[in-house]
Formats: C-alpha cells, structure tokens, sequence
C-alpha cells in the first residue's frame, strides 16, 4: 500500500504544486515532459494511463502532442491534486479525460487496457515500487511503452556537487517562501537521494516484467526518462 505520509504531504501542498515545479526547474519540467511523449508518436497510442498524474501537466502535454490519444485516464492517490487536473484538458472534442482516485499499487483495470504509460516524478513516492511498476506491466498492451520520468542524480563530480548544493540548501528555501512547506521539499532531495538511479532502476523494471528498456538525461543526470517496452 501506499505510504500515508506521501498523500497527507501532497494534500498540503496541492495548491502551491504547479508554481513550485516551474521555481524548481527554472521552467524545464514542461519541456522536459514534452521531450518524452514525443517517443510515444511512432506507436500512435490511442489509450494512456497518466500515473500519479497530479494535477495533469504530463497528460495535457500528452494530449498536445499525441493527437492519436482518445482517452486518457489520470490516476493518484490524492484527490486534492486531481481536482486542479480538469481545467487543463484540451478543447479537442474527439478527447476523453477520466480522473480516477486510485492506488498505483492496485490498479482498478483489467489487463492490457492502456497502450502506453506516463509516471512524472511519482515513482520516487511508491512505498513498494515493484509492486507499483508489475501493476504498470500487468495493465499496459503487449508492445505497449511506460514512459517514467523521475529526478536524477548528476554523474560528474562539479555538476554533482552544485546540483546538491542547489537541491538542498535553495528547493526548502524556496517550499518555505512560496509553498509554506519547507518540510515538504526537504523530503524532495531526500526521496531522490534514496531513488535506485539508472541502471539500478532498470534492474528493478526487469524484475517486474519489462525486458526492453533505456534511459535518457535531461540536464546532465537532474532529470531522467526511462522507456520502458512489455514485450
């Protein structure tokens, strides 16, 4: 099951979720998740799950850049956060938007329902990861792909030791300013410090049932997509 100390910490900051994204990455996210639906294009998904969707930036993103998407389903565990999801649904009358409360750790659809996957920064949070990433296999199509986008770890030792620096000293500074949580962006650095990074990951992706997967770096290592394939 999921931590309940994970949804209680969303559920505070649910308002203030959007703001700190764009303050943290300096405006990347968007782009970042941007750069990964584009790997979803040549498969023309017609289906996709938005896992631990938030407030929906990686399904409207999906939904702008795959105009094969018919329904698109957005999936957390915090209500709060779904409820600011709606209003960024795009005006396309052939799109379907379902914003179902759920447990990425017990999905509630059968299996090979979804021809592709998006999890942005939510994997960090599963208290049981491979449980979470076997429930991702079971419900995604043969041939289907999950994209999971997570925050990473730079490699190089400069760019190492001042992404720390900024990651811990300025993101709590910053959720104590604009979020009135600093606690709540403490636990940022510390959840990616914990994150089996790379190919640490892909062991575990592995192990819950995807055999052909990579990853790619966005901004040295600060950000990391790995494409996941059920073969």
């Amino acid at each position: 099951m999921q931590n309940p100390s994970v949804p209680a910490l969303f559920r505070r900051i649910a308002s203030k979720y959007d703001r700190m994204n764009r303050l943290m990455t300096l405006g990347m996210d968007i782009g970042w998740r941007r750069k990964s639906v584009k790997h979803l294009r040549e498969m023309q998904p017609n289906r996709l799950l938005d896992l631990a969707a938030g407030t929906g930036d990686f399904a409207l993103v999906a939904s702008q850049e795959l105009l094969s998407l018919r329904e698109v389903y957005l999936v957390d565990i915090t209500p709060e956060m779904l409820a600011l999801a709606p209003p960024k649904k795009p005006k396309r009358s052939d799109l379907h938007w379902h914003t179902i409360v759920a447990d990425a750790h017990q999905l509630p659809f059968e299996e090979g329902y979804f021809d592709a996957i998006t999890v942005g920064y939510g994997v960090r949070n599963f208290s049981e990861r491979l449980t979470a990433l076997r429930e991702m296999y079971r419900v995604l199509r043969t041939g289907g792909i999950a994209l999971v986008l997570e925050t990473g770890i730079p490699t190089h030792p400069f760019w190492k030791a001042l992404f720390w620096t900024y990651f811990r000293l300025y993101v709590p500074l910053i959720g104590a300013v604009f979020a009135g949580d600093k606690d709540a962006y403490t636990y940022l650095p510390e959840s990616t410090a914990a994150f089996p990074h790379r190919d640490r990951f892909l062991y575990l992706c592995r192990e819950a049932g995807f055999s052909e997967n990579t990853y790619i770096e966005f901004m040295g290592g600060a950000s990391i997509l790995y494409k996941l394939r059920k073969t």
